[in-house]
């Protein structure tokens, strides 16, 4: 058995300025730092098999406190995972996120030559970008190069393995729709699994077919898999709950590192805070920051 554990990133910086952030690299923000500082510790006591994450600074940041606060020795890790970058929202990476006035008859090469930049309806995409289909491959490429070699080595090994993917909200979703389509009972995915705010979770536990568990099986890499794929939890943030809230504004300063914590600098402690921040999602409905 194999159990994926797909994490979106913490708020960066870019999630507070309603732009379109796909392949732009925005750091996370104070209040993102807090977020995977609180995921770290809500995921402590669960042991990693290996820790995955894409490369873009938001994403490998928060990886990295969900890595520092696992138990030793801690798990392999890859942060270097490029089929699992957000969308490419080509030229319209950092422009503003727009409400189209005339979808229907004006087509989106007509709004970008106009400056503006709605929501690409289904197949269009942004000049030098990706669309939902590109995405969809992009997802069924990491499914096959990431996630299968757990599921087949969990099952030689007779074991249960556990897996985390540090990713963005729309990647995510896609992720997780590539695997559902593996489910060999013909189960048709009914909804779309976006919508997450920052560093929220979701999981998905996949089996092989008429095998009982902890039983070894003698399979190769190219043998097709008869899986059962369950959707367990979607959307989980329970880690935030005891974050403390204000109206302040730490979500447009970038997290460093190499600085001094930016709370100390302007309180004397290092008390974690944070605004209650749900993300918001052009395609969802969702208020709050925009979704990459």
């Amino acid at each position: 058995m194999l159990t994926v554990t797909f994490v979106r990133h913490g708020q960066s910086t870019d999630n507070v300025r309603h732009v379109w952030a796909g392949w732009a690299d925005a750091p996370l923000s104070q209040r993102g730092k807090a977020q995977a500082e609180a995921l770290g510790a809500y995921f402590s006591q669960t042991l990693f098999t290996k820790i995955y994450a894409s490369p873009l600074k938001r994403a490998a940041t928060t990886a990295a406190f969900v890595l520092a606060a696992q138990p030793a020795p801690q798990p392999p890790h890859d942060f270097t995972i490029e089929s699992v970058k957000e969308q490419n929202f080509g030229v319209a990476e950092g422009k503003p996120w727009c409400s189209p006035d005339n979808r229907i008859s004006k087509s989106l090469s007509e709004y970008m030559s106009e400056g503006k930049y709605p929501t690409p309806r289904p197949g269009e995409r942004f000049t030098d970008g990706e669309s939902d289909e590109d995405l969809a491959a992009r997802a069924t490429q990491a499914v096959d190069e990431v996630i299968m070699p757990h599921v087949r080595s969990a099952a030689r090994a007779g074991r249960a393995e556990h897996i985390a993917l540090v990713s963005h909200g729309l990647c995510i979703g896609a992720l997780i729709f590539a695997l559902l389509k593996r489910d060999s009972r013909n189960v048709t995915p009914t909804r779309e699994y976006t919508g997450m705010q920052n560093t929220a979770w979701a999981r998905v536990v996949i089996k092989m077919q008429d095998v009982a568990e902890d039983t070894p099986i003698d399979l190769t890499d190219e043998d097709t898999l008869p899986l059962i794929v369950t959707m367990m939890d979607f959307g989980r943030a329970d880690h935030l709950v005891k974050l403390k809230f204000n109206a302040g504004g730490t979500g447009k300063i970038a997290y460093d590192p190499k600085q001094q914590d930016i709370r100390a600098f302007f309180s004397g402690a290092a008390k974690t805070v944070v605004t209650k921040h749900y993300e918001s999602d052009a395609r969802n409905g969702i208020d709050g920051e925009t979704k990459n």
